[in-house]
């Protein structure tokens, strides 16, 4: 066989192996990036992590981790508890009931935060730092949209819309309210829509203040305008808050 013939066979048998083991190297490498593939149901095992809260003594911090359930099409929210020093996180509330807006009581003995139970409106719950079960605070015809504690944590501040007939009717009855098909909306106003609400009526969202002893509420402000994001003076005298 002549020299250079022998050459060009040697040279092919070469490059064929070489293009084998490319191949193989790729096709593993195909594989791996294969199974590392994010999917649908990846997505819905990560948490969302929101609303740190330090505890007044600055051991530990509560938050929430809200996930989508694609049975239930809905999301939930849970509230943790981790120190600061680190360590396994607590969880304060359970997985089947959605809870959110964890905020300390100022002398560090409660956790409160908002959560609709059994299907009702959403209240605020509270939880004894030295444990047992969450203790609802309030009892509202209609769902509160936010708290926040006094600085004395004798009382706190709560923001909800006015209550709508059928809520105040579902609540002298005893009953749970739901929601029923709305009638044809009639647009009167220049903010008429938000996002995650929809559609708005005539029913504004006012400031509350609570006394946690005897569990009496009184309004503050009242009006055809919205307050909100009410805040306590470091002595509890006065009150700031946004309005429209």
């Amino acid at each position: 066989m002549p020299r250079h013939l022998s050459y060009s066979i040697f040279w092919l048998m070469t490059f064929s192996a070489l293009f084998s083991l490319a191949n193989s190297s790729i096709a593993d490498e195909t594989k791996v990036l294969e199974s590392n593939k994010l999917t649908v149901d990846d997505y819905f095992k990560l948490g969302i992590v929101s609303e740190p809260q330090v505890s007044p003594e600055g051991d530990w911090i509560a938050y929430t981790v809200t996930r989508e359930d694609l049975e239930e099409d809905e999301s939930r929210s849970r509230i943790w508890m981790l120190a600061t020093g680190g360590g396994e996180p607590v969880a304060l509330t359970a997985k089947d009931e959605s809870s959110s807006h964890p905020r300390w009581s100022p002398d560090g003995r409660y956790l409160a935060f908002l959560s609709a139970r059994a299907d009702g409106q959403t209240q605020v719950w509270s939880l004894f730092r030295n444990g047992g079960e969450a203790v609802q605070v309030t009892d509202t015809a209609q769902s509160i949209d936010s708290f926040e504690w006094s600085p004395d944590s004798t009382h706190m501040l709560l923001l909800m819309k006015d209550a709508s007939p059928e809520e105040l009717a579902a609540k002298e009855e005893g009953e749970h309210y739901e929601e029923k098909t709305a009638p044809p909306w009639v647009i009167d106003r220049t903010q008429f829509k938000t996002d995650y609400v929809g559609y708005l009526d005539r029913r504004r969202t006012h400031i509350y203040v609570l006394e946690l002893a005897s569990r009496e509420i009184r309004q503050l402000t009242s009006g055809d305008h919205d307050d909100s994001e009410a805040a306590w003076s470091p002595n509890g005298r006065f009150i700031a808050f946004t309005s429209n």
